[in-house]
């Protein structure tokens, strides 16, 4: 009965994990993510045709779409922008391929605006970049 226990204790953690994992991605339909940063107040648009070719011009394969916003919080000198990019690929071979340039081109983007939450992650068939409170306006 122990093992029994020491089991499903352990299996529940592990699926307790995964969820917390999949819960800090932004939402993986596309037209959800932009609605869900257009209900906090975001600029946000889908785009299915410039990013991914611009994407291509890169070397990167794969692209389905690219979902990008923006918002300024505060006012004057104390204003901050809070982004988020989210690429969507057709499949999780495409995004593995594309990570590492993704990230790079990620980092550069990350250096000119200076922010210091600036997350770079992927996420089964998506890869996103851009700033905690964005990342989350588009769950």
């Amino acid at each position: 009965m122990k093992k029994l226990t020491s089991i499903f204790a352990l299996a529940l953690v592990c699926v307790l994990s995964v969820a917390l994992l999949c819960a800090c991605a932004p939402n993986g339909d596309p037209d959800k993510a932009v609605a869900s940063l257009k209900k906090n107040e975001y600029t946000a648009a889908k785009d299915s045709k410039l990013i991914p070719a611009a994407l291509t011009v890169l070397g990167v394969k794969g692209v389905d779409c690219a979902v990008s916003g923006t918002k300024v919080v505060g006012e004057g000198e104390d204003a901050k922008t809070e982004h988020v990019t989210i690429v969507y690929f057709l499949s999780a071979d495409a995004a593995n391929s594309a990570w590492e340039k993704l990230q790079e081109y990620a980092q550069k983007e990350d250096s000119d605006s200076k922010d210091s939450d600036w997350t770079i992650a992927k996420s089964g068939k998506i890869v996103y970049w851009g700033t905690k409170a964005g990342i989350k306006a588009a769950k």
